[in-house]
């Protein structure tokens, strides 16, 4: 195992979604080793308030308003960012939503929503640095999904679906830029200590309103890892240059069950949710 440093010494990041939970711990830890962090998302006085605070911590900050389902800016990121540091080393595409809901409830908004952020900002992400790495031959990409884009549980079809496009998207490069010498992450948490149900709530998308959602914020207020936590665990799977890459040890063991007995494993997630038991329980 290698450091990020070793590998790519002129340490440069762009992560998307990077002035709350994870985004935030992510480049607060970067900027804790010194790279020069380029942090974006759409509001632009949490942007510079945490540009700001990379600089402090060691490393350079550097704030650029950034919607990610809006191709142009991409681009004019990808022109400031060239100017300013002469292109990055490593893609974070870390900026997502939640919701949770049955599936006949979900209507057109909250599907175009959830896609085009959390899918189809992943795509224009990659599809904007790509062809950057693989001139250089060098570069790496970690797109964060979730463990719901693995185990599909029920009232999270949007959500479910949109994270397992991130994931197949992060397969289908790792084997076609490995030939250019790309590594690629994709990164599948469950429920952390973070502001993710608060933003939900906050736009609208009260996910404790549903039997699955409850059992995420469980996750979320009850469990061991923070954004912190996971941030320094996705460092270390970067360094690994591993693929999957799930946090949590129990549900690493839950995917394994699934992988082994699928038709077992969803008939089983059926009973328990019908009869609302286990994780569905009110």
């Amino acid at each position: 195992m290698s450091k990020l440093e070793d590998r790519f010494p002129n340490k440069r990041v762009l992560i998307t979604g990077a002035t709350t939970g994870f985004g935030e711990a992510l480049a607060y830890q970067l900027a804790a080793r010194g790279w020069k962090v380029a942090v974006t998302g759409r509001k632009l006085d949490a942007v510079k308030r945490t540009a700001k605070k990379v600089t402090e911590l060691g490393g350079t900050g550097l704030g650029l308003r950034l919607e990610v389902r809006e191709k142009d800016q991409w681009e004019a990121v990808h022109k400031a960012l060239d100017k300013a540091w002469g292109g990055i080393d490593i893609l974070v595409n870390n900026a997502g939503v939640a919701d949770a809901n049955s599936f006949d409830k979900m209507d057109d908004a909250a599907w175009d929503n959830l896609m085009s952020t959390n899918l189809d900002g992943v795509i224009n992400g990659c599809r904007t640095y790509s062809p950057d790495m693989c001139r250089n031959k060098s570069g790496y990409i970690l797109n964060v999904a979730s463990v719901a884009g693995l185990l599909a549980f029920p009232e999270m079809a949007n959500y479910n679906v949109s994270k397992a496009g991130v994931i197949g998207l992060s397969e289908t490069l790792c084997a076609e830029l490995s030939r250019f010498n790309i590594g690629v992450t994709v990164l599948c948490p469950a429920g952390f200590r973070s502001s993710l149900a608060d933003n939900a709530a906050r736009d609208g998308r009260a996910i404790a309103d549903s039997s699955t959602g409850r059992a995420v914020k469980a996750d979320i207020d009850n469990g061991r890892h923070t954004s912190e936590t996971v941030a320094a665990f996705a460092i270390e799977e970067m360094e690994k240059g591993n693929l999957y890459s799930i946090p949590q040890l129990e549900y690493r063991l839950v995917w394994m069950l699934k992988r082994l007995m699928p038709n077992t494993f969803y008939k089983t997630v059926g009973w328990l949710y019908r009869n609302q038991l286990g994780p569905f329980a009110n």
